[in-house]
């Protein structure tokens, strides 16, 4: 269940606030090459859950260079006689010596992400899921 956060958070600084005072950790909830968007989820008195966000928006010569590194990874599995595709977004996280180490962290993070994000859904998991397409995002073309 998503819940939309109560009142607009100015900046990081107000969200950790947030988090400690609700005795919760705050997350990154999701990356871009141009944002990230940290997240803290608590509940309520009422057993209602609260949710905050922060966006933080990337100075454009940052956003140009994590662009420049960001990979689209497109990843398949077979689900019950079908192929259900998945495709990520991934930053590598740390600056890989060689193109081919680099594709092979980016695939590694991307299945790891599907398998967090869809296994209940899909039975998705990093074992079960085949990497078909590892491209820079500056330079992927859609199909």
């Amino acid at each position: 269940m998503t819940t939309e956060p109560s009142t607009p958070i100015a900046d990081r600084e107000t969200l950790t606030a947030w988090a400690r005072e609700q005795g919760v950790r705050v997350r990154v909830s999701s990356e871009d090459w141009d944002s990230i968007t940290y997240e803290a989820l608590s509940t309520g008195p009422d057993g209602t859950p609260l949710v905050e966000r922060y966006r933080c928006v990337l100075p454009a010569s940052l956003a140009l260079r994590r662009l420049r590194l960001t990979y689209v990874v497109g990843l398949c599995h077979d689900a019950g006689g079908a192929v259900c595709n998945h495709v990520r977004r991934v930053v590598p996280p740390v600056l890989s010596a060689s193109e081919s180490a680099a594709r092979h962290d980016v695939a590694l993070v991307a299945a790891a992400l599907v398998e967090s994000e869809r296994r209940a859904v899909c039975g998705a998991t990093v074992d079960n899921l085949t990497v078909y397409t590892v491209q820079r995002a500056q330079d992927w073309q859609p199909f």
